[in-house]
């Protein structure tokens, strides 16, 4: 043993025989998902890309409720303003894909200008509040024609790329934010 206490035999191993193959697994799911674009039909595609979606909101909700105590029934309305900007934004000549991604930094950006009101209700009057804050955004987007007065628009720059690069980007990016969320750092338990 050295003077340190510490057995100079000792060493850090990274990789072992079960990482490796986790990793070579992970990397077959990978080009398996990038490929079912080419393979398979828009119904399978669709389906797919549902499902991850699906995930992402499942570990958005454990996030929030789970380790954050928060039970909110207002989420939807940072979701309708990202879908609402990334119109606004494409809208402007904004390619429409970074128009998307502009839409979810305003949409971050919205939570971020909310949170230090929100976060100061506890229980039901956080529930209720985000309830509010979802509804007057939606009134907010029903009086606005340009956004579509409430019955919606089209994206319809999405029209200059081919349609098996329209399903596949959905395809394709839903995997990444899946992983990447449940990936998220634990947080400690908020107390009641």
């Amino acid at each position: 043993a050295s003077p340190q206490g510490r057995r100079d035999d000792m060493r850090v191993r990274r990789w072992t025989r079960t990482s490796g193959i986790f990793t070579a697994s992970v990397g077959v799911v990978a080009v398996a998902l990038a490929l079912v674009p080419f393979n398979f039909g828009s119904d399978v595609i669709q389906k797919l890309t549902s499902l991850l979606i699906l995930i992402i909101l499942a570990t958005m909700w454990n996030a929030l409720a789970g380790y954050g105590g928060l039970v909110s029934v207002g989420q939807q309305a940072f979701i309708g303003v990202g879908a609402y900007a990334t119109l606004y934004f494409a809208g402007k000549g904004i390619p429409p894909y970074v128009a998307m991604l502009l839409a979810a930094l305003f949409s971050g950006l919205l939570a971020l200008a909310i949170s230090p009101f929100a976060l100061r209700l506890r229980g039901a009057q956080f529930a209720i509040g985000m309830w509010v804050t979802a509804e007057i955004l939606r009134i907010l987007v029903t009086l606005n024609s340009s956004l579509g007065g409430g019955t919606g628009l089209s994206l319809i720059q999405l029209n200059q790329y081919y349609p098996i690069y329209q399903q596949a980007f959905p395809m394709w990016t839903a995997p990444g934010f899946a992983v990447g969320r449940s990936r998220a750092p634990s947080l400690p338990r908020r107390r009641a």
